[in-house]
């Protein structure tokens, strides 16, 4: 087999099953909190802040390294709930929605030979019996986690046209079913800018597989784009 057939197609089968790669997003400024919310800030017992965003996912440990490389993925749902610290966010932290969408197409060239495969999948997080992914404490604009974000699972389709499908690990040809089973991913923490409208997330270890061989990892950054005061969980 010439070696350039084997690490286009590895590097095929390796992005098609574990990276999702699109476009950042923009996204409009959060509206502001109403005025009647505002007025009655100091009463509110907690503050649902939902953020879009994206997502870089980095691979390494592919074979031959063919498959390395950091994507873009997303846009995504990420949705807090603060604590109210004297009429703002602050104190715990609960993680109610972790959310993101993957469509994309890899296209692998080999010598006479062009395969196609689109991905289209979404990667949510499982919430407990209270409805919670995960749970943290926010100081100085760090919330930092104290457990894994829970049940984090992808399913979706894989569709593959071209030479190559099927052969060397790469996806049979047509359109054939994508699950990642649900598994907890333990976050670093997230950083805001001021008045928590927006975030960053430092690469995190996400999973690693030996079918084939692969390590990925995720980084994220967010930006708010609705804060509502909410009651108190009577759920813990």
């Amino acid at each position: 087999m010439h070696p350039n057939v084997f690490m286009h197609a590895t590097k095929l089968a390796a992005v098609a099953l574990f990276a999702t790669a699109l476009p950042s997003v923009s996204v409009a400024e959060p509206a502001d909190v109403s005025p009647a919310q505002a007025e009655q800030g100091a009463a509110c017992d907690a503050w649902r802040i939902e953020y879009v965003t994206n997502v870089n996912l980095s691979i390494s440990d592919t074979p031959m390294g063919a498959g390395d490389g950091v994507y873009k993925v997303g846009p995504g749902t990420v949705v807090l709930r603060f604590e109210n610290k004297n009429g703002q966010p602050g104190g715990r932290v609960d993680m109610l929605q972790y959310r993101s969408r993957e469509n994309f197409t890899v296209v692998s060239r080999a010598l006479f030979w062009t395969t196609k495969v689109k991905t289209h999948t979404t990667t949510r997080a499982t919430p407990d019996a209270c409805g919670v992914i995960a749970s943290g404490t926010l100081q100085s604009n760090t919330l930092s986690w104290s457990s894994p974000v829970r049940g984090c699972r992808t399913d979706g389709t894989l569709e593959c046209d071209g030479s190559l499908c099927g052969k060397f690990g790469a996806p049979p040809a047509g359109v054939s079913d994508l699950h990642v089973a649900a598994h907890p991913v333990s976050f670093k923490p997230f950083r805001f800018g001021k008045d928590l409208k927006t975030f960053k997330m430092a690469f995190a270890f996400a999973a690693h597989t030996d079918a084939p061989k692969q390590t990925s990892h995720i980084a994220l950054s967010g930006r708010e784009v609705s804060r509502t005061c909410v009651a108190a969980p009577t759920c813990r």
